[in-house]
């Protein structure tokens, strides 16, 4: 999409919301204003009846029930309540380690650093994704929890969850996914998969900000401790009044990729290719990774030397991607993803992370490709 003179190609920090979406939130604002715990009157019963149906929305898209989400304020919270549960699995059965992969968001590193349990991180495979051979060699009797980003939002490796799956379920091990880009990218039906605990997040589907949810399969409800007790809302797994307007508007974006996902993969696949074909024709960046087993919308480029800093910063006002991941940037260290790949400084100053979605179109891609060719050759 364009917002004024910007092409937006940083779909994997935060998606476009939806009109869609935005229509059923006014609605929402209108008619269901009132606060869902109000238990004595009509019009709390109907926005908890709305929240009851936004939930099954998006357990649907994760081969769940609407009783297992569990309501966040977005992802970063969701992915504390697995750091939680882990300590709480620490205190039933005396497990002490957290194994978490090397390139995974810092909202659960930096949770798991700060939670007194052991941390170790699974090194990756050469797509960049947790390699299920080093977990292999890693879990044990003293294994609390394992965590692993399911589509990594830099280098937009898909890990293989099934073979991770099974591998905890064979050691007695909880197994978490941090799946906040994962329905852009694939289908995935949580109980068919064996994983207890998984977070995601409305505002990577086109949903608004600000809400997120913690998912959380049978036979794991007994370790989730809530993070914000108050008033014990949500069957006392997180207080606070719930946000009936967010919910609603995170449940359409769920029912929208469930609908179009598929369709909407192929597409936004085929633009991100457009857009690598052009400038590795100009022949100014290459792909970083493997394009099998990737985020269709994803594209880690490249820059050789170029600095990828100043090749942004040249691009502005007319250019929207990111030299890492959102909750990064201001960092002055190059990227932890690409470290974890085996990258050297250097190399990691030269890449910048585009990604595309659904508001992306084949003149933007001509566009963007042009401009950015112009400005690599301007610094050059």
């Amino acid at each position: 999409m364009q917002v004024g003179e910007a092409i937006y190609l940083d779909y994997q920090a935060a998606t476009p919301l939806d009109e869609r979406v935005l229509s059923v939130m006014q609605a929402a604002a209108v008619t269901h204003f009132a606060n869902p715990h109000a238990a004595d009157h009509a019009l709390g019963w109907r926005a908890a009846a709305a929240i009851e149906v936004s939930a099954s929305h998006v357990a649907t898209l994760f081969g769940l029930q609407g009783g297992d989400v569990t309501f966040t304020s977005g992802a970063s919270e969701a992915n504390l309540m697995a750091i939680q549960a882990a300590k709480a699995i620490s205190v039933c059965t005396g497990r002490r380690e957290v194994l978490i992969g090397a390139a995974d968001h810092s909202s659960i590193r930096n949770e798991a650093n700060n939670s007194g349990l052991t941390v170790k991180y699974i090194p990756l495979d050469k797509r960049g994704a947790p390699d299920p051979n080093h977990l292999r060699l890693m879990i044990s009797d003293d294994t609390a929890l394992v965590s692993v980003v399911g589509v990594n939002n830099e280098n937009g490796a898909v890990a293989d969850l099934d073979t991770i799956s099974t591998l905890c379920k064979n050691h007695g091990v909880l197994f978490h996914v941090d799946l906040a880009q994962a329905p852009l990218a694939l289908d995935i039906d949580l109980l068919e998969l064996d994983i207890p605990f998984a977070t995601i997040s409305a505002h990577k589907i086109y949903g608004p900000k600000g809400v997120g949810a913690f998912l959380i399969g049978p036979g794991a409800a007994e370790f989730v401790q809530p993070v914000l007790i108050g008033a014990g809302q949500q069957g006392g797994r997180r207080g606070g009044t719930m946000p009936t307007e967010l919910i609603m508007g995170f449940g359409e974006a769920c029912r929208l990729v469930l609908q179009h996902g598929h369709d909407e993969r192929a597409y936004v696949a085929d633009i991100r290719d457009q857009f690598i074909r052009g400038l590795e024709e100009k022949k100014v960046a290459h792909l970083v990774g493997a394009r099998d087993c990737r985020h269709p919308g994803n594209a880690l480029m490249r820059f050789p030397g170029c600095n990828a800093a100043d090749l942004l910063m040249r691009l502005q006002p007319y250019i929207a991607a990111s030299t890492q991941s959102a909750c990064s940037s201001g960092t002055m260290g190059p990227s932890h993803v690409l470290r974890a790949m085996g990258y050297d400084h250097v190399f990691a100053s030269e890449c910048v992370r585009f990604s595309f979605g659904r508001f992306s179109d084949q003149d933007q891609i001509e566009r963007a490709v042009s401009m950015i060719a112009s400005a690599v050759s301007v610094g050059s």
